[in-house]
């Protein structure tokens, strides 16, 4: 999965540094899109040392963590303010490309990051004000949190808790599709877990509302850090509790069927939970 970088190591200790120009990371977000360019048909991300600028990046980039020695550091969009467009002698330009482009990126432990750093840097642009008094956030200086100058309010990285859950029927696995995202391939059911709620009650809850199905012997299957969505995410296995009639809720989804282990299609690639999953319910658990 996404997060499986080994032998590479991910450290998200709080050590902020200055960037070393010629080895460390800077990710650029503007919205949905990274900073990125393709480089012998792959892409790349940007180092310190391709900026124009030299004098801003010190100053302006926030350390986020490591992967082994390599820092990555978030800097606003302005910083690489026209530096895209063409490239001259007939090299690939750096652009803005969609995030979503970071699930086809090689190395997968260089998505990871980059992934990764899409999910602070939403949090730290979505958090600029103080929700208990209105003043500007500041910065803790010895832990990643948003410090409150006026009121000593502290804010630390969100992280939304959701289940992803294989339902079972005997040798069937119900396989469905997304209503209203651009993801058009087949998945699982997922939710997000509301307050009060455990992970199972979610589980419950998730495949009543999209499916009108009950479930039983609940059990957990592995967990994923996915930057997409700013979210942990819990997979589950379940069988089906009585009557396998599907009642779609079409709100959420727009297909949900049952499908047998062996005509459950091969998943090309393996970066999500859910893919891992629908494989490993096709192949019988087998590694």
């Amino acid at each position: 999965m996404l997060h499986n970088i080994e032998p590479h190591k991910y450290n998200c200790d709080f050590l902020p540094r200055l960037p070393d120009k010629e080895r460390d990371h800077l990710l650029v977000f503007a919205g949905e899109q990274i900073w990125m360019k393709w480089e012998n048909g792959r892409l790349t991300l940007p180092l310190f040392s391709d900026l124009l600028d030299v004098e801003r990046w010190g100053r302006e980039a926030r350390y986020l963590f490591t992967v082994d020695d390599i820092a990555y550091f978030d800097a606003p969009a302005d910083l690489v303010a026209g530096q895209d467009g063409e490239a001259e002698g007939g090299k690939e330009a750096w652009q803005y490309m969609p995030v979503r482009d970071l699930r086809e990126f090689r190395p997968p432990w260089l998505a990871f990051a980059a992934i990764t750093g899409y999910h602070l840097h939403y949090w730290y642009a979505h958090n600029r004000y103080c929700g208990a008094c209105g003043a500007k956030f500041g910065y803790s200086a010895d832990e990643r949190a948003l410090l409150c100058p006026c009121c000593g309010y502290l804010k630390y990285p969100e992280i939304a808790a959701a289940v992803i859950v294989g339902v079972s029927d005997g040798d069937k696995l119900l396989l469905t599709r997304y209503a209203d995202r651009p993801y058009k391939r087949y998945a699982l059911v997922a939710g997000f877990v509301e307050i009060g709620e455990s992970l199972e009650d979610t589980v419950r809850r998730e495949v009543a509302e999209e499916t009108g199905l009950a479930v039983k012997n609940i059990r957990y299957f592995a967990s994923q850090p996915w930057g997409f969505s700013r979210s942990l995410l819990t997979g589950f296995f379940a069988e089906v509790n009585g009557s396998t009639h599907i009642t779609l809720d079409g709100r959420e989804l727009a297909e949900a069927v049952w499908v047998k282990r062996e005509d459950i299609a091969s998943e090309p690639s393996l970066i999500s939970l859910t893919a891992t999953m629908m494989m490993a319910f096709k192949n019988e658990f087998r590694k």
